[in-house]
């Protein structure tokens, strides 16, 4: 009975392992699968767990041919899982005393607006990049005073609904939306120790209408692609992609030559929604569990440090990044 519990708990690990792996590998159009692959990274422990009880199956059992077989999947599971999960831990780490820009990135749908300047102020940011901002929420940030650290903006004039918004320390040289009707905004800064560099301001939809979601993340992968082509100074992008480095979409922009600041600094997995007690299912808050804010360089940039921060009354984590000129 024992060893049928067994086999059943391995079918689980094992199967589950594989579904994770084949949403990742494939780009699924249905809502479920989609956030299914916020799921992806749990492929790992599930696949080792599944190799493991296969393994002592093939140990003490009469049939050996299911529980190996089951082993050789779960160990070729295991392998590929490993490799996706890997760049968050392992890899060449940069440091460095070059001039560095600090960018601050927040889904500032709910949050406390003495929280979030308190967090700039801490961390010296240069530049904040404030998605689903209202106007009320942004009055009672620019009441605490921010804008005597972070004097340049915009997005203000035109903060009639939720919107994005960026708050610089930096002087911004233009900013126009990243396609039309785009809530992600081009921002050009010229600092005086990097030189000029263009911040993105990302925003795009959530899955909730998975037609939508992807149609919005084309748009966006477009107006990147021109981007690049378009323009040869260095590129930040920062924001809610409403999707997670597994995501076909977001492996799309990578396409490009950005790179994720978690990757450069192998901070690990660092899971940014949902905080603050803002999802509970059957009366249980739901941890946070999808990384799905990011901040990303084109080639000529690189990251020394990256964390995410829990500011107060947030439904998102925020993603906080110090970023130098390579060479």
């Amino acid at each position: 009975m024992l060893a049928g519990a067994t086999w059943a708990a391995t079918a689980v690990a094992v199967g589950t392992s594989g579904l994770l792996a084949l949403v990742r590998l494939t780009d699924p159009t249905s809502r479920r699968l989609i956030e299914l692959v916020t799921l992806v990274p749990l492929g790992l422990p599930l696949a080792v767990l599944g190799a493991l009880m296969a393994l002592g199956l093939v140990a003490v059992g009469r049939r050996r041919r299911g529980p190996m077989v089951a082993l050789v999947v779960a160990l070729a599971l295991a392998a590929g899982h490993a490799a996706w999960v890997a760049p968050l831990y392992v890899g060449g780490r940069t440091s460095t005393d070059a001039a560095s820009l600090v960018v601050l990135t927040q889904n500032w749908e709910y949050g406390d607006a003495d929280s979030l300047a308190a967090a700039a102020r801490d961390h010296d940011v240069d530049v904040l990049v404030l998605l689903e901002v209202s106007p009320e929420h942004l009055a009672q940030l620019l009441a605490t005073g921010i804008g005597t650290r972070l004097p340049h903006s915009t997005g203000l004039e035109d903060a009639q609904g939720m919107g994005t918004v960026v708050l610089s320390r930096i002087p911004v040289a233009g900013a126009v939306p990243l396609y039309d009707g785009a809530e992600s905004r081009v921002v050009e800064l010229v600092d005086d120790r990097l030189g000029p560099v263009t911040v993105v301001a990302v925003h795009t939809r959530p899955p909730y209408t998975p037609e939508l979601w992807r149609a919005d993340h084309e748009r966006t992968f477009a107006g990147l692609a021109l981007l690049r082509d378009d323009i040869s100074t260095d590129i930040i992008l920062a924001g809610d992609f409403n999707a997670t480095l597994a995501h076909a979409p977001m492996r799309h922009i990578l396409g490009l030559g950005f790179d994720d600041a978690a990757d450069q600094v192998n901070s690990g997995l660092s899971p940014t929604w949902p905080t603050g007690g803002h999802e509970r299912r059957l009366g249980i808050t739901v941890p946070a569990f999808a990384a799905i804010d990011h901040v990303l360089t084109s080639p000529g940039l690189a990251v020394s440090r990256a964390a995410t921060l829990d500011i107060a009354g947030t439904d998102h984590k925020a993603v906080l990044a110090t970023i130098f000129v390579r060479g």
